[in-house]
């Protein structure tokens, strides 16, 4: 018998949890860390961390069941940070934005943001000495995870390219993914910062969003807004309302079919519906 897989974790953005916390001294505000290069997690106080400005994750989705899970037994998956000072040393621009904490968080927002609603002092850490290319990994992480909108995927990518001056190709290698997805979420950033904020907030589909950044910007319009989208633009004929699966499909297919039709606003309401 087949591997059941729960269509809701896949939907949802969690990690996986697998390690556990040993206690361990923690710095104080300001000061140099003095956990060095750990193997293994350990603890450090909320008020110590502070978050990576340049996440690739503008959005932290889904938090009142990791919440929950949190307070009843605490962040059982270890976060990813690193010293003030090396961060700063790859990172100066961003001193004002991490304040006077020691460490910041690298992966994990998630779980921050869950531990601090749920009344936590604090979280286990795993302590790195490398901050050089930290929004590459956090890229990469996040979207062999699938923690990321095709929007966050395109805004991340748009700036490894800007950073590093990758070419798609060697940003799709650097992702494990192929050209034609980075092609394709690259597509996004044609369109007006207007647009880019409606398909953030769930006002226009992912799909509505690629076909709309086929036009010139000055063009370009929410669904509705200015009637009929001009003949130039090809427009595949749409059942709105009906989404088709394959019943033969694997649960990853099937999420996949999901996150391609529905704005994130509705792939929210699936997943409340499911965890029922």
């Amino acid at each position: 018998m087949g591997r059941r897989t729960d269509l809701s974790s896949l939907l949802s953005s969690g990690a996986p949890a697998t390690a556990t916390a040993t206690a361990t001294e923690t710095a104080g505000e300001g000061t140099q860390p003095a956990v060095r290069d750990t193997t293994h997690p350990v603890t450090v106080a909320l008020a110590d961390l502070a978050e990576n400005p340049d996440n690739p994750r503008h959005e932290l989705r889904d938090l009142d069941g990791l919440t929950e899970t949190v307070r009843e037994r605490g962040v059982l998956q270890a976060l990813g940070v690193v010293p003030r000072a090396v961060f700063l040393a790859a990172h100066p621009h961003h001193e004002e934005a991490v304040g006077r904490a020691p460490y910041i968080v690298l992966h994990g927002h998630r779980r921050l943001a869950a531990a601090r609603m749920a009344g936590l002092d604090e979280v286990p850490v795993l302590v790195r000495e490398d901050a050089s290319r930290i929004d590459e990994d956090a890229l990469v992480e996040n979207v062999q995870r699938d923690d990321l909108t095709e929007l966050e995927q395109a805004q991340a990518i748009q700036g490894l390219i800007k950073s590093y001056g990758y070419s798609q190709r060697q940003v799709a290698a650097r992702i494990g993914k192929t050209q034609g997805f980075v092609s394709q979420r690259l597509s996004l950033m044609k369109l007006r910062e207007d647009l880019q904020e409606a398909l953030a907030d769930g006002r226009v589909s992912v799909e509505d969003a690629r076909r709309i950044a086929r036009l010139p910007q000055e063009e370009q319009a929410l669904p509705g807004d200015t009637g009929t989208p001009p003949p130039t633009v090809p427009k595949a004929r749409r059942d709105y309302g009906v989404i088709k699966i394959d019943s033969r499909g694997t649960p990853e297919e099937v999420v996949e079919s999901l996150r391609r039709h529905l704005a994130p606003a509705a792939l929210d309401r699936i997943l409340e519906l499911l965890a029922r």
